[in-house]
């Protein structure tokens, strides 16, 4: 049978409807899936490159003998003029420079009751209440072999006698302990033992 041209024009459509219908929905699928790896697929991330810390520097060797010195100490005693002083004394590292120390050094000192002979014990009330009130000093300390040697660069309050504080030395004396060993300009050179009181 001879197909018309309108007949041969349908069928062509129809061919071509039947070849969408078949092969079109497979091909929408590898375009979608295709679309969809594309849009999860993280972008690559690149890092900066990451520097090396570096090491601190070592400390210097009077840095490291200094570390024995540092903390609170705290010490009493009955000195030679028979009063019973006390001492407190903050060694911290200067901030200027890591390998001195400054000091805070306060002392007080108080009349024995039992033998009533001491210095301050011979002086009047408003004599007693002045020179039994604290004196403290800023110092500031050059470690040695066996020691740390004070310069006193501020004081406050006036040791009684006009005995200003001149000189201060510490010597490590086994562990948790100073030996304290300070001149008091014309009144002499004192010693006390002084125990860490923290770090």
């Amino acid at each position: 049978m001879k197909l018309t041209k309108k007949q041969r024009t349908w069928l062509w459509i129809g061919a071509a409807s039947l070849a969408v219908l078949h092969f079109g929905p497979r091909y929408l699928d590898t375009l979608l899936s295709a679309r969809e790896r594309a849009i999860a697929k993280p972008s690559p991330i690149r890092l900066a490159p990451v520097e090396p810390l570096a090491a601190p520097a070592p400390k210097s060797t009077q840095e490291v003998a200094v570390e024995q010195y540092l903390g609170a100490w705290e010490g009493h005693s009955l000195m030679p003029d028979q009063n019973t002083c006390s001492i407190s004394l903050r060694l911290v590292r200067s901030a200027g420079d890591p390998a001195k120390v400054t000091g805070y050094e306060s002392k007080k000192c108080m009349p024995t009751p039992v033998l009533q002979g001491g210095r301050i014990a011979k002086q009047s009330i408003p004599e007693l209440i002045r020179t039994t009130n604290p004196v403290a000093s800023v110092l500031t300390g050059t470690p040695g072999k066996d020691d740390i040697t004070f310069t006193v660069d501020k004081t406050i309050g006036t040791q009684p006698g006009n005995c200003d504080l001149s000189g201060f030395t510490v010597t490590s004396f086994g562990p948790g302990r100073l030996q304290a060993q300070w001149e008091e300009g014309k009144c002499g050179s004192f010693q006390m033992l002084l125990l860490k009181a923290r770090g």
